[in-house]
């Protein structure tokens, strides 16, 4: 599937993607997410930790949404750690640019970019990318405050020697009854 979707068209988005941009089949560097953990950087508190069985387990999501329910506390942290395990195949990978999209009302609330020279051929990664949690909008703040749900979405790319090979999207509940 070619979209022509680069790296400035990703970072130049006002709303959350409502398609994928690519196939499992473009992911031709054989790159499997296989773990994630999303902690408070501060504390250390986890608020999410998955390890797949196998790394074809989250093949899935190519093509279908993510969906979370996470605990409000996220929302009130002053930075993020979050640890992402993935898996390369049979190819060298140079480049990999891994960029992060969050929207609150399909709002852009925040953007990440993390770069990555290289990972070696049928390699196991483990990286934790550290990242301040933006302030909330008036208007999400005041939901906070007032203990009801906000619902949010994400994008995330993968680019590697800038060719989008892997596109997810997410979308999730901050909730107090977690």
């Amino acid at each position: 599937m070619d979209k022509n979707i680069d790296i400035n068209t990703v970072m130049n988005m006002t709303e959350p993607s409502s398609e994928f941009f690519v196939e499992l089949s473009d992911n031709i560097y054989g790159i499997r997410f296989k773990g994630f953990k999303l902690r408070n950087y501060e504390s250390g508190e986890i608020f999410h930790s998955f390890v797949a069985s196998n790394i074809y387990e989250l093949d899935y999501f190519a093509e279908n949404e993510l969906s979370y329910i996470f605990p409000v506390q996220i929302l009130k942290a002053k930075n993020l750690g979050s640890n992402l395990t993935l898996v390369v195949g049979d190819n060298l990978v140079k480049d990999l640019t891994l960029i992060e999209r969050h929207y609150i009302n399909d709002k852009l609330q925040a953007n990440y970019k993390f770069e990555f020279p290289l990972f070696m051929p049928n390699s196991e990664n483990n990286v934790e990318f550290m990242y301040p949690v933006p302030p909330l909008s008036k208007e999400s703040q005041d939901m906070l405050d007032q203990g009801e749900d906000i619902l949010a979405k994400s994008d995330t790319f993968i680019f590697v020697e800038g060719k989008l090979v892997i596109h997810r999207r997410a979308h999730y509940i901050y909730t107090s009854s977690v």
